[in-house]
């Protein structure tokens, strides 16, 4: 049986340590039994995935990361 998938983003209403913040929480409040139930993504804008990238592999988070597509807003709740 697949594994349920939960994931989230934030548009683009988050500064680069706004989203650091947001990951390292999230990461820290979910229970091992949580991440065994189901998969974890987080889907930062376009701008912090670097970011997001080097905390979850660097920490060895159980989270899973992804990519949004791109506006040419600069904030707001456009996908980034």
């Amino acid at each position: 049986m697949r594994k349920p998938i939960i994931a989230g983003n934030w548009k683009m209403n988050l500064n680069h340590l706004e989203a650091i913040a947001v990951t390292q929480k999230l990461a820290y409040s979910i229970e091992d039994k949580d991440y065994d139930a189901v998969e974890i993504i987080v889907i930062p804008p376009f701008t912090d995935i670097r970011s997001i990238q080097t905390l979850v592999d660097g920490d060895r988070l159980r989270l899973l990361y992804g990519a949004q597509d791109l506006s040419s807003a600069e904030a707001g709740a456009y996908t980034g």
